[in-house]
């Protein structure tokens, strides 16, 4: 099966698969701010196709067929150093709620306990998800060697990911392709420790 992997462009690609593929990178923590799949990926959806918010369309790439009709999986990536919290808090307040606001305040805060610190060199890979029919078809891993090669063009001398402490199998695969871990964030909690290895890459000039 050919496949391309581009910018995202709300003309062709929709919005509401891409998030229903961010929903899926993390069903617990959106299922526990926004209660069910329905609540979550409408919010999400909203993030995508506003922009200029860590979810916006112009931080995501997608995988798709040939024919571009349909999403097989997606990168979220951002510069690190150059989130501007401000400008994305102001978008927020805009197009939600105050109760939705504040728990994608929240949200944000939270991730902030476990993500990786990054610093102006980095390239951080936010979300890398594949739909879960098309697995197994090495997706993954055109879109890990796309996120290395952008990093690679942009000049960045890092990139970096996080990556869920019971998830094993992504960890093994992030090792494969050169990741290393350099940090961990875990927390006590009910069913033990939550958090996430930071893990890194170190671009080759």
């Amino acid at each position: 099966m050919g496949m391309i992997f581009e910018k995202m462009d709300l003309e062709r690609h929709d919005p509401y698969k891409v998030a229903e593929l961010i929903y899926a990178a993390d069903v617990d923590t959106f299922n526990f701010f926004f209660k069910n799949k329905a609540s979550a990926v409408e919010k999400i959806e909203k993030l995508v196709e506003s922009g200029n918010n860590s979810l916006g369309h112009e931080k995501i790439y997608v995988v798709s067929n040939e024919g571009g009709n349909h999403i097989l999986g997606i990168l979220i990536s951002c510069e690190g150093g150059r989130v501007n919290r401000w400008q994305e808090l102001k978008l927020i307040f805009k197009i939600f709620n105050i109760q939705d606001t504040f728990k994608l305040i929240l949200l944000d805060l939270i991730d902030g306990l476990f993500l990786s610190d990054l610093g102006p060199d980095d390239y951080y890979l936010v979300v890398i998800a594949v739909d879960e029919d098309f697995r197994g078809r090495g997706i993954g891993t055109l879109i890990l060697n796309n996120g290395l090669e952008l990093a690679k063009e942009k000049g960045f001398k890092r990139v970096v990911l996080d990556v869920d402490l019971d998830n094993e199998g992504a960890k093994k695969l992030y090792e494969r392709f050169g990741f290393r871990v350099f940090g961990e964030k875990s927390y006590p909690w009910i069913r033990g420790r939550v958090g996430a290895f930071n893990m890194e890459y170190l671009v080759r000039s």
